[in-house]
């Protein structure tokens, strides 16, 4: 490998491993804040940044820089109201009311930015919703619409999620990720990538690895988020969920292997593969109810620190 060693900020979906307890939380976000290697957390919409920002702003950590946004909670429960809501929808009024959705996004990332005296938000993660019937040139035009907002320096990016096959029940489907790439390339935005929902897409652990290649050589990759799954059933729910499964050495029936997130991150950001690196990767995962958050924190570190070996390991 030759050129600088990429450095890229670790973000944390610390809501899916959060506590029930409300003492617990307030808890949880202090242990998280001791963590240098933590640069940002994904925040759920509309969750805190909705309905409690005051408090929020108390609990993200100034060193935090690389906070994102992620839509997908509104945007299930929507659809779940409405099959035809999307950005991506051949329906005006269910796209109009994706729009909607993304200005209550963007007006909450305002208030929380008025919460903390600064933005604390860098990307925004919107999806190619609705299920099956969703179409490349409805998303593109809708983000034609919303890139015209200010959106106070954050980038929108586009989640992938798994995308819709005949004959197999979806957890999401969307959008085919290659539909997505030219969409994001016609827009001049990224693409957020989480090692589960690719793997869930084709039944496939090894998707995940192509997808990220095949982002980041089309010059879209913003970021990569791992998320385990799992072809049978587990404590967290039914095969092939999308449950946030922990790393293989925290739960066996999941698929996110050490080596496979080694693998992943390395084709994510060494400098001799071909596109720009990432400029992040992350963990989400959920966690056992029981676990202490010592238990917690050490289930989501096991991810970081195999992400960052390879690249030191390379240098």
């Amino acid at each position: 490998m030759s050129g600088p060693l990429p450095d890229p900020a670790f973000v944390v979906g610390a809501y899916a491993a959060m506590p029930a307890d409300p003492v617990e939380q307030d808890a949880f976000y202090r242990s998280l804040s001791e963590q240098l290697w933590i640069d940002g957390l994904e925040l759920p919409f509309p969750g805190d940044i909705q309905s409690r920002p005051g408090w929020l702003a108390g609990r993200l950590a100034p060193t935090w820089q690389t906070n994102t946004i992620t839509a997908i909670p509104g945007t299930m429960e929507r659809l779940r109201r409405n099959p035809v809501f999307g950005l991506a929808s051949p329906d005006p009024a269910g796209r109009a009311e994706a729009l909607a959705y993304a200005q209550e996004i963007r007006h909450g990332m305002l208030r929380l930015a008025d919460a903390l005296g600064r933005n604390a938000i860098k990307y925004v993660q919107l999806h190619s919703a609705p299920t099956r019937i969703d179409q490349p040139d409805r998303l593109l035009a809708s983000l034609g619409q919303l890139l015209e907002w200010d959106w106070a320096g954050a980038e929108v990016v586009i989640e992938h999620c798994d995308r819709y096959f005949p004959g197999q029940v979806p957890e999401k489907g969307f959008l085919p990720l290659e539909d997505e790439i030219e969409v994001a390339r016609q827009a001049g935005i990224g693409i957020h990538l989480n090692w589960g929902r690719s793997c869930i897409e084709t039944r496939d652990p090894a998707a995940p690895a192509r997808a990220i290649a095949a982002t980041r050589a089309r010059g879209r990759l913003s970021g990569v988020v791992f998320s385990g799954a799992s072809p049978s059933r587990s404590a967290y729910g039914p095969a092939w969920a999308d449950a946030h499964l922990p790393a293989t050495p925290d739960e066996p029936s999941s698929l996110l292997g050490i080596r496979r997130i080694a693998e992943c991150s390395r084709i994510a950001m060494e400098p001799a593969v071909h596109g720009k690196p990432a400029a992040y990767l992350g963990a989400k995962i959920c966690v056992p109810p029981e676990s202490t958050l010592n238990e917690r924190v050490v289930m989501i570190r096991t991810i970081h620190d195999v992400t960052v070996s390879p690249l030191r390991s390379s240098a």
